[in-house]
């Protein structure tokens, strides 16, 4: 692999392990947000994914998409880590890193806001985007009202950060200066890779402690599709059109 290709580009970082309806409902939307924006590469990382998980992501063909396979089911935190360790260094440096787990909706203007707003925002660390209202909802602890932030660019963005708790997992992004300091070029920088740990509360702490504010960008939206028992509608949907052939 060239390494150079990361140098100054978005990088969106998934690890897929199981779910292979919510794996290929999320994967295709991705697919469909990056292939017009040249700047963009997809990583998947298959953590010893089910077969069925494999045979769909052995269907991707896409020249800014990489696929790995992993013999061991490592869990996001390790999948992630270990392949930044492997091709990212300073001086390949991408201009933004982003973690999307493979269970997410969201449309290229979400896409696109968040991206110009984590590259405005003074001091800035996780950025994740609003969920839509469903059982699967993973945002908490969200009490005080929104701050109106003046970005770099003359623009003005509403943030809402959380009290007490991390910025959700499912979907956030970091400039890529951040993944070299304060990181370390680890993304989740948690005590103990294991293939269920506290992955995103180890970056948002990590951030925290050298300054940087966490939350989540109103104006944008993204519908999260599972959540232990809970499904959402569009993911149901989905299921029962693939079962239905």
């Amino acid at each position: 692999m060239n390494k150079a290709i990361f140098k100054d580009k978005d990088l969106i970082i998934v690890a897929a392990h199981h779910f292979p309806d919510a794996v290929a409902l999320a994967v295709n939307n991705l697919l469909e947000i990056i292939k017009p924006r040249n700047n963009t590469l997809l990583v998947i990382l298959d953590s010893a994914a089910h077969q069925e998980v494999k045979d769909y992501l052995k269907t991707i063909r896409h020249e800014r998409v990489l696929v790995e396979h992993l013999e061991k089911n490592v869990g996001k935190a390790g999948a992630a880590n270990n392949f930044i360790a492997r091709n990212i260094d300073p001086a390949n440096l991408p201009r933004t890193v982003w973690s999307v787990d493979p269970d997410v909706l969201f449309d290229p203007l979400s896409f696109d806001y968040l991206l110009e707003a984590v590259q405005n925002i003074d001091r800035i660390g996780m950025l994740g985007m609003r969920y839509k209202k469903n059982k699967c909802n993973p945002e908490i602890y969200l009490f005080f009202p929104p701050k109106n932030i003046f970005g770099k660019n003359g623009k003005t963005y509403s943030v809402i950060f959380p009290f007490m708790a991390n910025v959700a997992g499912p979907i956030f992004v970091i400039r890529g200066e951040l993944l070299a300091h304060p990181l370390n070029f680890r993304l989740f920088p948690v005590k103990e890779e294991k293939s269920y740990c506290m992955d995103d509360a180890a970056t948002h702490d990590a951030l925290r402690k050298y300054g940087f504010r966490n939350g989540y960008l109103n104006g944008t939206l993204v519908n999260h599709l599972r959540s232990g028992k809970f499904l959402a509608d569009e993911l149901v949907e989905y299921s029962k059109r693939e079962r239905n052939g």
